[in-house]
């Protein structure tokens, strides 16, 4: 008999962190919206925790069933498989187009004369050994890896805040252009990315226990990532302001680089990079598992041999995109406006559906 694997609560919510984190800080979210970015991001935040209400009201309907197995119990067996079979790819999907964000970003910043595609077979090799051994021991890596990823950031937060950079009058007039540009940017982009990504979680709180703590563990660690968000865009903002922060490609990294202090501490862009390698690695690699696990059940292939035919899949796509320029247009087209929006579609009915049997009331006997 093989042993149920058991997260606790603080490994479920370090793992929240970093995977809603991943590289969301190293770039400015929202910037259609100017110097209320940062609301825009707030706006996102607050659509993502209803999301995130309705995805832990679906999770609490069976608590020890995962996202394929509810989809059977709501929709029934054929049609439960039809969808959750689609989702799994999608999982690897994501999980792909983070790979070929590391090989890019790599490539960009610190390798830029190795070839792009030894660093993308590193990385999907790395994230495969790391999910070898199954759920517990990969949360307890990134129990592991999150001591580095919070010090790096209040490290980084207090040099710029030492130096003077920032100057919040930078993020004035708020509201300057109306209500609209800030709910045209929130949605669907910045709900999608990196809000709605919760729903990866449906994979994993089954294995969280006892149930009450699930609840509590997610909402205060969703809670913590999006003030997290909302201040790392106000803060890149408020040094670069609306025009640069709009033509930069990582708006975290300049922020970075113009760190000067007393002619000797500079150059942080190695911190920048750690930032970048963890929070992608943890963020493909949560993919990478929800789609070999979900892909395992549905299939019933052994989960490594799964996780070897999965990782190959996700290799082999990294490659379909002819550059960078396609790579993003097509995340940015049609990834955040449709693919996303058509997964949270599909859990908004599966809610209503647990909703409408749950009050359905019974039958009179005649």
């Amino acid at each position: 008999m093989t042993k149920t694997p058991k997260i606790g609560k603080m490994q479920l919510a370090v793992m929240i962190l970093l995977f809603e984190i991943g590289s969301t800080p190293l770039f400015e979210l929202g910037v259609g919206a100017k110097q209320d970015s940062w609301l825009a991001m707030a706006v996102a935040a607050v659509i993502g925790g209803a999301f995130l209400w309705m995805l832990l009201r679906i999770q609490m309907r069976s608590p020890d069933a995962d996202m394929p197995e509810l989809y059977k119990q709501l929709f029934g067996k054929w049609l439960g498989v039809t969808l959750a079979v689609p989702q799994a790819l999608i999982f690897a999907y994501e999980s792909m187009r983070n790979v070929r964000d590391f090989g890019e970003l790599t490539v960009m910043t610190i390798l830029n004369k190795t070839p792009q595609w030894s660093i993308m077979l590193l990385i999907i090799l790395l994230s495969l050994y790391a999910i070898w051994k199954g759920v517990e021991v990969f949360f307890r890596l990134v129990e592991l890896l999150f001591p580095i990823v919070f010090f790096s950031y209040i490290f980084l937060i207090a040099l710029l805040i030492q130096s003077g950079l920032p100057d919040f009058h930078r993020l004035l007039p708020i509201m300057g252009n109306g209500i609209g540009p800030i709910f045209k940017a929130a949605v669907p982009d910045i709900v999608a990315f990196p809000f709605a990504q919760m729903l990866t979680l449906l994979m994993f709180w089954k294995y969280v226990k006892p149930v009450a703590a699930r609840l509590k563990t997610t909402y205060s660690a969703y809670t913590i990532v999006a003030l997290f968000l909302i201040f790392m865009n106000m803060l890149i903002m408020s040094v670069l302001g609306p025009a640069l922060s709009g033509y930069s490609m990582m708006p975290f990294l300049e922020v970075v680089q113009l760190i000067r202090i007393a002619d000797f501490l500079e150059r942080l862009d190695v911190v920048v990079t750690i930032l970048l390698i963890i929070g992608l690695f943890v963020k493909l690699s949560l993919l990478f598992m929800a789609a070999v696990l979900a892909l395992s059940s549905l299939l019933r292939i052994p989960y490594r041999k799964c996780a070897v035919i999965v990782a190959a899949l996700i290799y082999g796509a990294s490659f379909l995109e002819a550059n960078n320029t396609v790579h993003l247009w097509v995340g940015l087209k049609y990834t955040v406006k449709y693919v996303t929006p058509a997964q949270m579609s599909i859990l908004f009915i599966a809610f209503l559906i647990g909703f409408v049997r749950k009050t359905k009331p019974p039958e009179r006997s005649h």
